[in-house]
């Protein structure tokens, strides 16, 4: 039986295109524009990119909780326009200083800006979506953040080679476009907000639900904060791709997991979580492997396809089964302390992703396919709750 299509209301996709547009911005300096920009024009190791990154995503972590506070008490909108204008004004800095170590503190404040995404709109996209199509709107989401983040360091990849600043101005310029958007934005059910009745002790109960995944939620994201620093330095150095066959390597990962993302979540609303999440783990641990291996552009392109379904499988049922536990009255605070667990996995990452890199190219391919496998593993047995079937 064919479900009904989701039905998105105006704020709905304001909200989605404002995260599109900010994670263009940061996927394009992260992937693309960092890397080279750094071993490039300043001349400086890698090792500034690790660290550069590390230091984004810590203070991505920290500043997620209390943006997620921010969201019950301001509301979405509001907190999304103070992040994208930190944003700004950090990608000014960056595009404008030749010191090595300004660049990992204008890349770090950065962080206290990013750390406003996903807290107000997954806080927002639920307000306004209903239960039963949570999984839906999960997996819409997660395709604005894959569609930007993946055509950021597409387009950008083209723009180097001595025309960094250039590429610096257009990150800058998706950044005022959603920083227009979060002025514009406006539902009733984004302006509710909660007053501060509960005091920390109630908020750290309702963590018990969830003591069993914390762990997960950290090293799940280690995986990707793992690849962030060696990705392009593996398809150009060691690969020896062209600037045409790294762009097509991440369109074919990136288009089959946006394209599949919302047909999963509906799959998940009507079937259950249990089946897309587990067998997405045990199709990206594989996957991750055979990009370790191989070395011949059409193998990876296939590889990349299975990576990029997995991913599908995997966010909006992973998404869905949080939000279907959170209490309502402390959603922002929840899915901050939430993301403050998984950006610490991707703080981490880089420093570990760079090391393992420079010790054998394979290595960080391999231990996150390990880290991946046990994931799938553990969540088999792991009882996912009432909207859960095997």
């Amino acid at each position: 039986m064919r479900q009904p299509k989701v039905h998105l209301s105006q704020a709905q996709v304001i909200l989605v295109g404002i995260l599109g547009l900010v994670e263009f911005a940061r996927g394009a300096l992260i992937v693309a524009l960092l890397p080279t920009f750094v071993t490039g024009p300043l001349g400086a190791p890698i090792t500034i990119v690790g660290w550069a990154l590390s230091s984004h995503y810590f203070l991505d972590t920290v500043f997620r909780g209390p943006s997620g506070w921010l969201v019950d008490r301001i509301g979405p909108p509001r907190v999304l326009t103070i992040g994208v204008a930190i944003e700004i004004l950090s990608l000014i800095g960056a595009m404008n200083t030749r010191s090595p170590d300004w660049v990992i503190v204008f890349v770090a404040i950065l962080g206290i800006g990013t750390a406003t995404h996903w807290p107000a709109v997954v806080t927002g996209t639920n307000r306004l979506t209903p239960p039963e199509r949570r999984a839906s709107m999960m997996g819409l989401v997660f395709a604005a953040w894959l569609t930007g983040a993946g055509l950021g360091p597409v387009l950008i990849n083209f723009l180097l080679h001595g025309r960094d600043r250039t590429a610096f101005l257009i990150l800058i310029a998706a950044d005022i476009l959603a920083f227009i958007l979060t002025i514009v934005v406006y539902d009733p059910r984004l302006s509710h907000i909660h007053k501060a009745g509960h005091r920390v002790h109630h908020w750290v109960r309702t963590l018990k639900p969830f003591r069993a995944v914390l762990p997960g939620m950290f090293v799940q994201n280690m995986t990707m904060g793992i690849m962030l620093p060696i990705f392009q330095p593996f398809v150009s150095r060691i690969l020896h791709f062209s600037h045409w066959q790294f762009a097509e390597l991440l369109v074919g990962s990136g288009a089959f997991t946006v394209l599949l993302l919302v047909p999963m979540g509906r799959f998940t609303d009507r079937f259950g979580l249990k089946v897309p999440l587990i067998v997405g783990f045990f199709l990206a641990a594989v996957s991750l492997t055979a990009v370790g291996i191989l070395r011949h552009f059409w193998p990876l392109i296939l590889v990349g396809g299975v990576l990029g379904f997995s991913y599908a499988m995997i966010l909006p049922s992973w998404n869905a089964f949080l939000a279907g536990m959170i209490p309502k009255e402390i959603e922002g605070w929840l899915w901050g302390v939430f993301m403050t667990v998984e950006g610490m996995g991707m703080a981490v990452g880089p420093i570990i992703g760079a090391r393992l890199f420079a010790y054998r190219i394979w290595a960080p391919f391999m231990v996150s396919a390990m880290i991946l496998f046990s994931m799938g593993i553990f969540y088999t047995v792991y009882p996912l709750g009432k909207r859960s079937r095997s």
